[in-house]
């Protein structure tokens, strides 16, 4: 009796002086600390009074889980860990008690990944965690600051075990909340509680984790009023600025599913000034009843020069909060009505919308006046959305339009039921370059676009074909040498001002389908088989696309015309008022690269001048040839092939009452090479040139002409 009577009290004092100096030496954060990336602990003076209790000063506990880092702090813990459990590998905390607490959580951009499960980990089981004094709590920007109590439980398995969150509460009197410094409730009166069931994270991750929750919330508070201003840089912001709001709600879930009787009511006045400046007033109104399903209705009302006109009435299908796909996952099931006006700093979001071709596009901050009608989470008919000035930029066939103006689409019903959205592009400035980082050839002031898009916005999925109507007028062209990358080096432009028009119908991908486009100039400068001429130019191009590759189009039914043309012939003697009209009844055009022309051209001109001399000068010609220039004008009918620098003219054969000229050419650079056939009643003649070399055929020179070969097959 006497051992036991000394022993039990000198077993006691060891446990006091190696408990204590274990607490109170770094021996204690260094057994605690053994994984620092993981979690750390540290605290200020600290007792033991018998085995498992604790009393300790000024701790804190951090450490990250992945991407989230958390930390605690208190000003006095008291707690008791169970000895009995230690055996079978569990650190049960029965009780513990912190005052003065503060802690929180935080995204961080460094992720931790956690280890893979293994069996054979220590079990965490806290049975009550009580804090009687909660000063504050924070997640990323989000402060909550006040005096509250909080009761937290929970167990986990390490290495990849099973988590659990037992029964835990919180309460906060007098109490406010912050985002990222900004009031956004006062006066508040915070009461919660929720549980989670055990389960691994491989069976919950993420949000799923909320079909294993239950909770309650409740919330009273005076709420902050919303204030829009424009920024230095001419954007409409919205901030918060402290009084004037209220926030009452209610809300229950079981499983991720919030219980009937539920209620949300959010009351936000709006201060500050719109774009135009003009005052705002009226109030955001936010509420939502959960019944059989949750029942949402928000409300600014309008003003004149408000930014924030809203009036939406919807209905989310079910109680179920979203586990997946964030918020968005909630708009499939929501139907109603939405009216508003917004003020985005970005606009281009909106052609996705309405699943517009990626040729289209919408950049810039705006206005957006929208009318919606939701079914199901998808505009339906009867929908549209306008803006009435956006930055907008679209590209046809390598070219690049860009410009401003206004917007507007229209969700309507087709035939046999099927959804059509039109969109509607009208620009009152506008620019075309030939490449994204190319200078504009064009500029205008009217260009209209249209599309219509087959199938139901928002899917992005089996959508039917997209159509589209291009048209402008008058669009001023300051150098008409854009033009050349369509015409040989033996038909350039060498410059002059112009005007350019389109009227086109686009495909889905932008390519063009059919349609016209005319350019018009004045006083041009050109150059022709080595001629330059100087006169008015005007070219209708009519376009129908030839092929699936969208890169050769047919030109049936073009024109050119060239008025008041002036050039000097071969022996230097000045033309002027020559005229031209030439016609194409069967063309094609290939913009792959090299760009290649070919067809029949019908030609009438002033007269057949322009043709001879492109064989020459007229010495060595007999003397009536020089005559075949004043005999009238000339009909002509031909076969062109030009491609990069090479042209040719086969076929050709002109002719009036007066004479006949036949001829074929091959220009290729300074090379020349060609046949010409003249005749004036029985008076005839034939040219062979080559490379500027010329051999006459006095007799028989329509059989030599004929019996040389044809240049194109």
């Amino acid at each position: 009796m006497r051992r036991t009577a000394w022993a039990v009290p000198a077993v006691y004092a060891v446990y006091l002086l190696l408990g204590n100096l274990f607490l109170n030496t770094p021996l204690g954060p260094a057994l605690a600390n053994r994984t620092p990336e993981k979690f750390q602990a540290q605290w200020g003076p600290a007792f033991t009074l018998y085995p498992g209790h604790v009393i300790a000063r000024d701790v804190r506990l951090q450490g990250q889980v992945r991407r989230i880092a958390w930390d605690v702090e208190a000003g006095r813990v008291r707690g008791r860990v169970a000895l009995w459990p230690l055996l079978r590998k569990e650190v049960r905390v029965p009780s513990a008690v912190a005052s003065g607490v503060r802690g929180g959580a935080r995204h961080v951009e460094r992720e931790l990944q956690p280890p893979a499960p293994r069996a054979g980990g220590w079990t965490l089981l806290f049975d009550r965690i009580a804090a009687d004094h909660v000063l504050r709590g924070h997640f990323d920007e989000l402060v909550l600051e006040g005096d509250g109590t909080a009761t937290f439980g929970f167990s986990k398995q390490l290495r990849g075990g099973a988590m659990q969150i037992l029964p835990s509460s919180l309460h906060f009197e007098s109490a406010r909340l912050l985002a990222d410094g900004d009031e956004l409730l006062d006066s508040l009166r915070l009461d919660g509680n929720f549980s989670m069931k055990r389960h691994t994270r491989a069976q919950a991750p993420g949000m799923r984790k909320l079909r294993l929750t239950d909770g309650m919330l409740s919330i009273d508070g005076e709420g902050s009023s919303l204030r829009g201003h424009v920024d230095p840089q001419g954007h409409f912001r919205v901030d918060t600025m402290p009084g004037g709001g209220q926030l009452h709600a209610r809300l229950e879930m079981r499983g991720g599913v919030l219980q009937p009787g539920g209620t949300l009511d959010w009351t936000a006045p709006i201060r500050g000034t719109g774009l135009a400046g003009a005052p705002l007033g009226g109030a955001l109104q936010v509420q939502a009843r959960v019944d059989d399903d949750i029942a949402l209705r928000l409300q600014v009302p309008r003003r004149d020069g408000g930014n924030l006109d809203l009036d939406a009435d919807l209905r989310v299908q079910g109680r179920e909060l979203p586990t997946e796909g964030g918020v968005l996952a909630v708009l499939p099931r929501a139907s109603g009505h939405l009216v508003g006006r917004w003020h985005f700093p970005s606009l281009g979001w909106v052609p996705k919308l309405f699943d517009a071709p990626d040729w289209l596009q919408l950049d810039g901050s705006g206005e957006l006046i929208a009318d919606l009608r939701l079914e199901q989470g998808r505009p339906a008919p009867g929908s549209h959305i306008e803006l009435p000035q956006v930055a907008v930029a679209a590209v046809v066939m390598d070219n690049y339009i860009s410009g401003h103006g206004r917007v507007r689409a229209d969700l309507a019903g087709a035939d046999a039921g099927a959804l059509q959205t039109r969109m509607s592009v009208r620009l009152d400035r506008y620019a075309i370059a030939g490449g994204a980082s190319a200078p504009p050839y064009a500029h205008g002031d009217d260009l209209q676009l249209d599309l219509v898009i087959d199938g139901m916005p928002a899917r992005g999925r089996a959508l039917g074909a997209t159509t589209a109507h291009l048209r402008f007028t008058d669009a001023r062209v300051p150098d008409l040498r854009v033009y050349n990358r369509f015409l040989s080096e033996q038909m350039r432009i060498e410059g002059g001002r112009g005007t350019a028009s389109a009227d086109l119908s686009l495909d889905g991908a932008g390519g063009i389908g059919q349609g016209t486009v005319s350019v018009q100039g004045h006083g041009a400068r050109m150059s022709m088989g080595g001629r330059a001429l100087k006169g008015d130019v005007a070219l209708d191009a009519r376009l129908h696309r030839a092929d699936l590759q969208q890169r050769q189009f047919n030109l049936d039914g073009s024109q050119a015309r060239l008025r008041n043309v002036s050039f000097h012939d071969a022996d230097g003697r000045s033309r002027e008022g020559w005229w031209t009209t030439i016609d194409l009844p069967n063309a094609r055009i290939d913009l792959a690269a090299p760009d290649t022309v070919s067809g029949v051209v019908e030609v009438q001109a002033r007269d057949v001048g322009f043709l001879i001399d492109l064989f020459g000068s007229g010495r060595g010609y007999p003397r009536w040839m020089d005559r075949l220039v004043d005999s009238g004008q000339a009909r002509a009918r031909a076969r062109v092939h030009w491609q990069g620098d090479t042209l040719m003219l086969d076929g050709v054969k002109a002719s009036n009452d007066r004479y006949e000229v036949l001829a074929r050419l091959r220009l290729a650079g300074d090379d020349r090479h060609g046949q010409l056939f003249a005749r004036t009643g029985v008076l005839s003649a034939g040219v062979d040139l080559r490379n500027g070399q010329r051999d006459m055929h006095l007799i028989r020179a329509r059989e030599w002409f004929d019996a040389q070969p044809a240049l194109l097959d």
